[in-house]
């Protein structure tokens, strides 16, 4: 299992203390580095342990809750929901983490990454030509959605690979960013995977707002790009959602007959994130995984973190719930929502690749199991600590 190059360049800084009780404020021209180093500085610290089993995050209670969920119903009545939106929910990055120049693509050094909140306009300037491990081959297209948008997408391919990964990232992040991931994902799984941003998040962002319209549009150029231009056969393609990626992944799965599903810490809707223990979703909720979920027409496969406290593990369990085909799940304990990936990496790539594998066995069986107990995926327990 290769190690993700930015997943070195964490473990490879030094050491900061924690004892400062007074921040300093940075002075104006300081370096990223040193405007990190005072961020952590000014940071409590925090504990790296949790404890085992399942521990739901102190939802919006009692008047809280049902107040938040009024104000949106009526702003959704008001016709403002597109405008709340994109306020509370889509965070494109600011400055974006990637440049194209002549089709080609710019990204951040791997070691600005843990510190990527704090970019600047003066630290895109360090963006180089993206140099991919073992010379793998990327290409950088643009894709006209059905409403007029124009997004970013990139595809990376890895030699003899029969599988593609339509990958959704999550909120917060764009191509840029998320291009080592896929890079390790690519080398690790020997897939080709290629990934897009959304209507307004990176080289998208002068492209519109983002809205859940968008998101819909977006993932269906995406698709219709690899089956009509790549020439990828559908029952090729691996759908991937993380997050806010879990919307797009689990519209294509309802639309397309692909040949599984991934969902890495997604959301059950909208709603679930804030106030995990309603039972029914009021008609003003936004992204009702768990109801398009249960018209999905491949096997879909699980990850979520056991302490995740962005999105609550019972959306996971909702999600595996809801699928009518699917593979046992991977409840990753003490994994909170980001940190899967890094953490985790060697047991989430043998969780990956034997997802994948799985895949492969139930498409050759002639067709996927009607319940989920006739193909399985072995559990393994997981250790308190990542490998």
């Amino acid at each position: 299992i290769v190690e993700p190059c930015y997943l070195v360049a964490v473990q490879e800084k030094p050491a900061r203390s924690h004892t400062r009780s007074h921040p300093q404020q940075p002075n104006p021209g300081t370096s990223w580095r040193e405007r990190a180093d005072l961020k952590m500085a000014s940071k409590p610290h925090e504990a790296e342990s949790y404890e085992d089993g399942h521990a739901e995050p102190e939802e919006l209670g009692g008047c809280m809750g049902c107040c938040v969920m009024c104000c949106f119903g009526c702003l959704t009545c008001c016709g403002c929901r597109n405008v709340v939106c994109r306020k509370i929910i889509f965070f494109p990055p600011n400055p974006p983490f990637y440049k194209i120049e002549d089709q080609k693509l710019l990204r951040i050094p791997p070691d600005l990454l843990p510190h990527s909140e704090m970019l600047t306009e003066e630290d895109t300037k360090l963006m180089s030509h993206a140099k991919l491990a073992r010379d793998l081959d990327v290409r950088v297209v643009r894709l006209k959605t059905s409403r007029g948008s124009e997004v970013c997408g990139c595809y990376i391919t890895y030699p003899k690979a029969t599988d593609t990964v339509l990958y959704s990232h999550g909120n917060a992040t764009d191509v840029g960013m998320q291009s080592y991931a896929v890079e390790t994902m690519v080398i690790n799984c020997q897939v080709n995977v290629f990934f897009y941003d959304y209507t307004g998040y990176g080289w998208s962002a002068q492209q519109g707002q983002p809205s859940p319209a968008h998101v819909e549009s977006d993932c269906e150029a995406a698709y219709k790009y690899l089956v009509e231009t790549a020439n990828v056969p559908p029952e090729k393609i691996i759908l991937y959602g993380q997050s806010l990626g879990s919307v797009p992944s689990c519209i294509l799965a309802k639309n397309h007959k692909v040949k599984g599903m991934v969902i890495h810490s997604g959301l059950a809707s909208a709603i679930r994130v804030i106030k995990p223990s309603i039972k029914k979703s009021p008609w003003f909720d936004l992204f009702r995984n768990c109801e398009t979920i249960k018209e999905a027409k491949c096997p879909v496969f699980v990850i979520h973190g056991t302490v995740d406290i962005a999105v609550p593990f019972s959306n996971g369990k909702l999600l595996h719930d809801n699928a009518p085909m699917k593979i046992d799940p991977w409840w990753v304990s003490g994994a909170n929502h980001n940190n899967i990936e890094m953490d985790f990496h060697r047991e989430y790539y043998i969780h990956l690749i034997k997802a994948f594998k799985e895949f492969t066995v139930l498409q050759k069986k002639g067709g996927v199991p009607t319940s989920a107990t006739e193909y399985k995926v072995p559990v393994t327990k997981q250790p308190k600590t990542s490998l």
